[in-house]
């Protein structure tokens, strides 16, 4: 059984190979596997965690092909079920002119993750696992909204930490207030929230970190980090905030680069939830024991979590970029030696 359950999109990406040409214009594209929650379980199982994603694919050649990679890196598909009656979601990503990439298009219709029933869920899973992560699309419509919802009652059921990534997407809300609105009545669901400063600002009207710690404290949230690309992230809880440096990397691209700093918060808060001890103190409730840490040891987390967010930009692709444990060590080895004294 698994420890971390993703839930969610896996989606294709066509990304194009024609610097700066709009989609209207773009000729040629690439595929890739992509979907945020699935992007996070990759990062997840290369770091050696044991984990299982929750999702529809289409019972299609494309949503074999996802389901494969999936698990061509250890992940349980058991909760992965196919769909004869949806097709794949599409995302199609174009090139700037900068080398950056952006998310201009998507398919909308009958799509497999959209159609996550309640009945996909198997409880036992839940029993096993200490963190289920998911993000917003799934709460786009029915019957993936209540799914969601049922998950998050699984979880809490059960004891696991509930890591939450909104990651915005208007493109496939019927309005930035519909997305707004169902994101801020969402935030207590979870104990551990992601978001980065546009969505910040989306959000809340602003980009500064005052606005973070009300917003954390307004939606009853421990732990709220907001990613500031190459500067790093910003995290708050019941201490305080800080900002924990970022690393300066060649940049190929950033996609999926806030995926895998999921993976590197999660992966560096199971051990602490796993620790008898440390639970034995939080009277045995892991949201309890998270809302006890410590800010200096959440910096520690989050900093190895900004390493694997530089690594995933300096290569082209989502799932393909994210490194592994060796990789990620290897990586701060560096820096560090690279560190003025």
């Amino acid at each position: 059984m698994a420890d971390v359950l993703c839930l969610g999109e896996i989606l294709v990406d066509w990304v194009s190979t024609e610097v700066g040409a709009e989609l209207d214009q773009a000729a040629t594209f690439t595929k890739a596997a992509g979907g945020a929650p699935a992007n996070t379980a990759v990062g997840l199982a290369r770091q050696g965690v044991k984990t299982g994603f929750i999702g529809r694919v289409s019972d299609d050649e494309f949503g074999r092909w996802l389901k494969s990679v999936l698990e061509k890196d250890g992940i349980d598909t058991s909760l992965t079920v196919s769909d004869a009656e949806a097709q794949t979601r599409m995302a199609y990503v174009v090139t700037t002119k900068s080398g950056d990439r952006k998310l201009a298009e998507f398919t909308k219709v009958a799509c497999a993750d959209v159609r996550l029933h309640e009945k996909d869920l198997d409880s036992k899973h839940f029993a096993a696992a200490k963190v289920l992560h998911f993000g917003s699309i799934s709460l786009i419509g029915s019957p993936a909204r209540e799914a969601t919802e049922k998950a998050v009652q699984l979880a809490r059921e059960n004891n696991m930490v509930v890591s939450y990534d909104p990651n915005v997407r208007l493109g496939l809300w019927p309005s930035a207030q519909a997305c707004k609105d169902a994101i801020l009545s969402t935030l207590k669901w979870a104990d551990i929230v992601k978001i980065n400063e546009d969505e910040l600002e989306f959000l809340t009207g602003s980009r500064q970190t005052e606005k973070a710690d009300a917003l954390r404290k307004a939606h009853d949230v421990p732990v709220l980090i907001i990613t500031l690309d190459s500067r790093g992230a910003y995290v708050t809880n019941k201490e305080g905030g800080k900002v924990v440096p970022g690393f300066q990397v060649k940049l190929v691209e950033a996609t999926g680069a806030g995926d895998g700093f999921n993976s590197g918060v999660i992966n560096g808060l199971l051990p602490l939830i796993s620790n008898d001890d440390l639970l034995k103190k939080a009277s045995g409730k892991r949201r309890q024991l998270i809302e006890s840490i410590e800010l200096n040891n959440l910096c520690q987390i989050i900093a190895r979590a900004n390493a694997i967010g530089a690594i995933t930009c300096t290569r082209a692709g989502a799932i393909p970029a994210l490194p592994t444990t060796d990789e990620i060590d290897s990586f701060l080895a560096e820096m560090t030696a690279n560190t003025p004294a």
